[in-house]
């Protein structure tokens, strides 16, 4: 009986030393380490680090482990920029903080996550959303980045996010409303665009059609100004939700819609450019509170040099993932001046109920476009 008891204490010792070693919110799996790809979903092909060189190995074990979710498989730019993130928090710690990069929606969809990151962390710990998913949650200045039409190129777009009293000061909203979420830095996937299973030629074709959208009230709304019958539907259940007519068509920027080859159950992609809404790397409050402010710094460090290199890729990545497309066999449409004006003035509507009380910060960022 003693040499049973002793068996069972020693285990139970043994397990807790485990659970304990990573610190907090250790356990990832050694093959999802910083800068390490994940499996890919749909279809997508695992990225190596750029130009396939083999990383050094950190200067220790990590001493802290963060989960870091991202709904697009390993291909896209987002998630790739969200490994660049992972590699300059281990450089820059010295290895002792490790992101551990979770793609392909692994650890939940939208909801899941941004919920998890209030609840406290844990599950989540970081997640790489868009700025129009954010008004269900409190966040009012940072929700109008996700506005229709509010940002008139990438340039104007960039201006506004590297701005210190609109950008910069706005990643502290998800505190100072109670959303229990700190902003890291800004990622830009590019103008987001509509594609359909059938053929269309401009967004009048998009009328009565049902478009899936985040699930989000901001995108509902902006469907519904363009005249479009939105339907929110996870985006993990969005490719066999077009293959098998659940939708007629949805919305995303050139590299979500070929990383999950949405293409191949909808090849017509009009570039309607209906919104420009940058990404945003979110962390659980709860768990930032934890860090010294030293490494706190890290974090944020680590999210602007991540954010350069996102901006400094994504024009070649676009460039480049259109000519693929096209040889793919999909249709891309230019969306017509005329139609574009018509639908910008059907969305003012939109950008009065999201702007009541803060309308001045709405003129500001379109201002500094000018």
């Amino acid at each position: 009986m003693k040499k049973v008891l002793s068996g069972i204490l020693a285990s139970v010792m043994v397990l807790s030393l485990a659970a304990c070693s990573g610190g907090p919110n250790s356990g990832a799996p050694a093959d999802t380490a910083a800068g390490t790809a994940a499996p890919a979903s749909e279809g997508g092909e695992a990225k190596a680090e750029d130009g396939g060189e083999a990383k050094a190995e950190p200067a220790q074990a990590p001493e802290i482990t963060f989960k870091y979710a991202e709904l697009n498989s390993d291909d896209n730019i987002n998630t790739r920029a969200g490994y660049k993130f992972a590699e300059y928090v281990a450089e820059l710690s010295g290895g002792r903080i490790e992101i551990d990069v979770n793609s392909a929606s692994i650890l939940g969809d939208e909801k899941t996550c941004l919920n998890a990151l209030q609840m406290g962390g844990g599950t989540v710990d970081f997640y790489r959303g868009n700025t129009n998913s954010l008004s269900d949650y409190g966040f009012r200045k940072l929700n109008l980045f996700g506005l229709p039409y509010i940002f008139g190129s990438r340039e104007g777009m960039w201006k506004v996010l590297e701005s210190e009293e609109l950008g910069q000061a706005f990643l502290n909203e998800g505190v100072e409303v109670g959303a229990g979420m700190v902003g890291i830095a800004y990622t830009d996937e590019g103008a987001r665009n509509l594609f359909t299973s059938a053929e269309i030629t401009s967004l009048a074709d998009v009328k009565g059609k049902k478009i899936r959208v985040p699930e989000t009230t901001l995108m509902m709304d902006t469907m519904s100004a363009l005249g479009a019958e939105p339907t929110p539907i996870s985006y993990s259940e969005l490719y066999s939700s077009l293959q098998t007519g659940v939708v007629d068509g949805a919305e995303n920027g050139y590299p979500g819609y070929d990383s999950n080859k949405f293409y191949e159950v909808a090849p017509y992609y009009l570039l309607d450019a209906h919104t420009f809404s940058p990404g945003i790397i979110l962390m659980a409050e709860a768990q930032w509170a934890k860090l010294s402010p030293e490494d706190q710094e890290i974090l944020l460090e680590a999210g602007r040099k991540a954010s350069e290199w996102n901006k400094a890729a994504i024009e070649d990545e676009e460039k480049a993932l259109r000519a693929s497309l096209e040889g793919k066999g999909v249709t891309i449409i230019e969306c017509p001046a005329e139609d574009k004006a018509a639908a910008q003035a059907a969305c003012k509507d939109v950008w009065a109920d999201y702007s009541e009380g803060i309308e001045d910060v709405l003129q500001a960022i379109v201002d500094i476009q000018q």
